[in-house]
């Protein structure tokens, strides 16, 4: 009688098969989970943008644009001031979207003792553009 031991290449074959076919799934699940950290980052860094030319014209009110008009603010220029950190690129983590960036802000009326302002961010990274028909 013959003494059996080990697999035969058949079931190996089924394992190495079967294991790729997880592996697949794995990293396409990873993938996507990796996709939308990113795109929160982007939304995170419009966000930021926004914010901080709010807390530039509140100290800089005499750049505030007349009604109806529009002012636009270099994501560079909020750095300079202190008023943004460097905004790095999640795609590329050598580079960041700082040069191309800026946000314009729109105003469009006088409300009671506020102004009705609109801001636009406009990020620009190496794979991410804000999609705002004000943004160019």
């Amino acid at each position: 009688m013959k003494n059996k031991k080990g697999f035969t290449l058949m079931e190996l074959l089924a394992v190495i098969i079967i294991l790729g076919v997880l592996m697949t799934l794995g990293v396409v699940s990873v993938q996507k989970y990796l996709d939308q950290a990113r795109n929160a980052s982007y939304d995170d860094f419009e966000r930021t943008l926004k914010a901080s030319t709010t807390n530039y014209l509140i100290e800089h009110t005499g750049e505030i644009p007349t009604i109806g008009s529009t002012f636009r603010i270099n994501a560079t220029d909020l750095i300079n001031n202190g008023y943004l950190k460097t905004l790095k690129d999640p795609d590329k983590p050598n580079s960041d979207c700082n040069s191309s960036s800026y946000v314009i802000v729109k105003r469009n009326s006088n409300t009671d003792f506020n102004m009705d302002l609109e801001y636009h961010p406009c990020l620009k990274c190496s794979r991410y553009k804000t999609n705002d028909s004000l943004c160019s």
